[in-house]
């Protein structure tokens, strides 16, 4: 396992993808909101996903929001190469944005995964951002 930080978001290497996640508490809600999605090394929108759980604890909250990243690669057919070459980098807020955002839909009410085929509106200038700024650092 390797673990880095990031200051903004970077696209996955070819013939890998890249899970973002992110947890979000309510302090008007006994439940927490987990989101992420799934990017290829175009930069491009894969798959998302949210989903309500239970309030445990922030580490709880992230792994969780792991864990539901990393099952729904596998389910997604994501599953060429070496699964044990698995890389965990943290990002900040800032470079995570798609992520946090989809963290914050709350209009389920119940506890399943729900996969986002296509990227929600409300994020579609954050994917452009994070194309254009990724775009920058290879000039």
């Amino acid at each position: 396992m390797h673990v880095m930080s990031r200051k903004r978001w970077h696209p996955p290497v070819t013939g890998w993808v890249k899970i973002n996640v992110n947890g979000s508490v309510s302090r008007n809600s006994p439940r927490a909101i987990i989101g992420g999605v799934l990017r290829g090394p175009s930069e491009g929108w894969l798959v998302g996903f949210r989903m309500r759980i239970g309030m445990f604890g922030f580490f709880s909250i992230e792994v969780k929001a792991v864990l539901e990243g990393l099952k729904l690669a596998w389910n997604k057919g994501f599953r060429q190469g070496n699964w044990n070459q698995i890389k965990f980098r943290h990002i900040s807020r800032d470079s995570n944005k798609v992520a946090n955002q989809l963290a914050k839909m709350d209009e389920d009410r119940t506890n399943c995964l729900v996969t986002l085929k296509d990227p929600p509106l409300f994020v579609h200038d954050l994917l452009e951002k994070d194309i254009h700024n990724s775009s920058m650092d290879e000039s």
